[in-house]
């Protein structure tokens, strides 16, 4: 993985999504030994190339003397991310008919900002997602700056032609569209972790998975149900997360809930690391060696510990420890040190 921190001079790279299977992390930032208005042309030099989108910017008033824009773009194999933090501005940008891009954009804050979605100026009113179409003109006025995540991924990947980009685009503010908020935020706020260069193809697997079906659900049409698989397993597994605390989380309770035999479950997971009777008794295991940890557990009862930990008995619990550490509950009580070891590495497995 690249990372530059020190930022482009003169002329960054393009952040386009990668076909290569590579990961690269670009970060562009503003040398602080400049005068404030020569931080705003350098900023308007990198700006464009930053977001994949040639903008013109236009400063909104005096620059001061604390500007200091930034923006961390990830690329990888059909997408790439890009985290931008702008001072106060305006930009401008031509229409683009052949952009082949689909854009996500995430507002997370936009004091007093507007942006031209569809020909008239719009108050953005942060917390914001748009699917954005830039093959049409636009712009925006930002007077107190703007923090924004944006995602570019391949449309043609995604099945997403022309006209439905249209039609996405025309969507009103997604912030509160179940989708969105369960799967497509958790994988976009994720992949911003620079550990993420490591699995970039992991990266943009679930990306235009849980992106396929927030798009399958605005346009109501049905997408491959491949397609689909990555943003099931997470869907799951953050319900798993979420209950494993819980006895009455089962293999069985879980197929129920998601209205799947046991053998389509077994087999969506067949591939992962963890299954799902692993993932589960994982989680209760780390959560059973944090309160081995936890001062005020050490003396407490095995069966509370148990029962707290979400197993349906000691016996189960005891199995678990044996299993994952080699030690009973007793030889661990007087190792916190071997305790933390063992519970660093199940995190790890955990993807926690």
């Amino acid at each position: 993985m690249d990372f530059d921190a020190t930022g482009p001079d003169p002329e960054p790279a393009i952040a386009r999504s990668r076909s290569d299977g590579q990961a690269s992390r670009q970060r562009y930032e503003i040398p602080m030994d400049l005068t404030p208005p020569q931080r705003f042309e350098h900023w308007r030099a990198w700006y464009g190339q930053a977001v994949d989108t040639p903008v013109r910017l236009e400063a909104t008033g005096p620059v001061s003397s604390l500007f200091c824009p930034s923006a961390v773009s990830f690329t990888g194999p059909g997408f790439s991310l890009i985290e931008l933090r702008n001072e106060p501005a305006s930009g401008s940008w031509n229409a683009n008919p052949d952009l082949d891009d689909l854009r996500l954009a995430y507002f997370v804050k936009a004091e007093s900002a507007t942006y031209n979605f569809s020909g008239q100026p719009t108050p953005l009113s942060a917390p914001r997602v748009h699917f954005l179409d830039l093959t049409r003109d636009g712009s925006f006025h930002a007077p107190c700056g703007m923090h924004v995540i944006q995602l570019n991924l391949d449309r043609a990947g995604l099945g997403v032609d022309a006209a439905a980009a249209k039609r996405l685009a025309a969507v009103p503010n997604l912030i509160q569209h179940p989708v969105l908020r369960s799967l497509v935020m958790p994988v976009l706020l994720g992949c911003r972790n620079e550990s993420m260069g490591a699995h970039a193809g992991a990266a943009a697997t679930a990306l235009r998975s849980v992106t396929t079906a927030l798009i399958s659900s605005l346009l109501d049409v049905p997408a491959e149900p491949e397609a689909l698989q990555p943003s099931r397993r997470l869907e799951i597994k953050k319900h798993i997360h979420r209950n494993y605390a819980s006895r009455d989380l089962t293999v069985e309770a879980i197929a129920q809930r998601f209205h799947m035999s046991r053998r389509a479950l077994f087999c969506l997971f067949e591939r992962e690391e963890l299954g799902v009777g692993a993932r589960i008794r994982a989680l209760r295991t780390a959560r059973a060696l944090e309160l081995l940890l936890d001062k005020e557990w050490q003396l407490r009862p095995i069966d509370e510990l148990a029962a707290r930990s979400g197993f349906s008995n000691t016996q189960s619990l005891r199995r678990a420890l044996k299993e994952t550490t080699g030690l009973t509950a007793r030889d661990l009580r007087e190792n916190p040190a071997v305790i933390a070891g063992y519970l660093e590495g199940l995190r790890r497995s955990l993807g926690r």
